[in-house]
């Protein structure tokens, strides 16, 4: 298993290969973790918070696109704010540009969970989690 950091790899790299987005801090502290992704996949590290999403996006991009990737997975660290743009970008990336399947998950501890689809887009919409957890009604702060 090798793990690359995506703004410094060639987008040649995922030819037949699906991408797994990993944060880079997971890469670094418990990378052996990684092992239960396999072989298919390209493992990929960024960190959020020392680059901007745009710029990890328009790499990602380039990698779907000149790869002819049909799938893409993030796993993050849960909990983290700057990690959690990792999932919004690859599910904006599948909504509006590229046909790709998705999967996400978070590590706590030094266990994977993994996230559904609906949960990702849900966490974007403040209102949205507000009225779920005050039972429907929306209330003024």
């Amino acid at each position: 298993m090798r793990i690359r950091k995506l703004l410094e790899s060639n987008v040649g790299r995922a030819r037949g290969k699906k991408i797994l987005l990993v944060s880079e801090c997971i890469a670094s502290d418990c990378g052996e973790i990684l092992n239960v992704f396999g072989e298919d996949y390209l493992i990929l590290t960024i960190c959020p918070e020392a680059y901007h999403i745009n710029h990890i996006g328009y790499k990602l991009l380039s990698f779907i696109k000149y790869s002819d990737v049909k799938h893409v997975a993030v796993l993050s660290v849960e909990g983290s704010y700057h990690c959690l743009q990792l999932h919004h970008l690859v599910e904006d990336i599948a909504k509006h540009f590229a046909e790709i399947e998705t999967k996400h998950y978070v590590l706590v501890g030094r266990k994977i969970y993994e996230i559904c689809e609906e949960a990702v887009r849900t966490s974007r919409h403040l209102l949205r989690i507000e009225k779920y957890l005050s039972g429907s009604s929306h209330r003024d702060c």
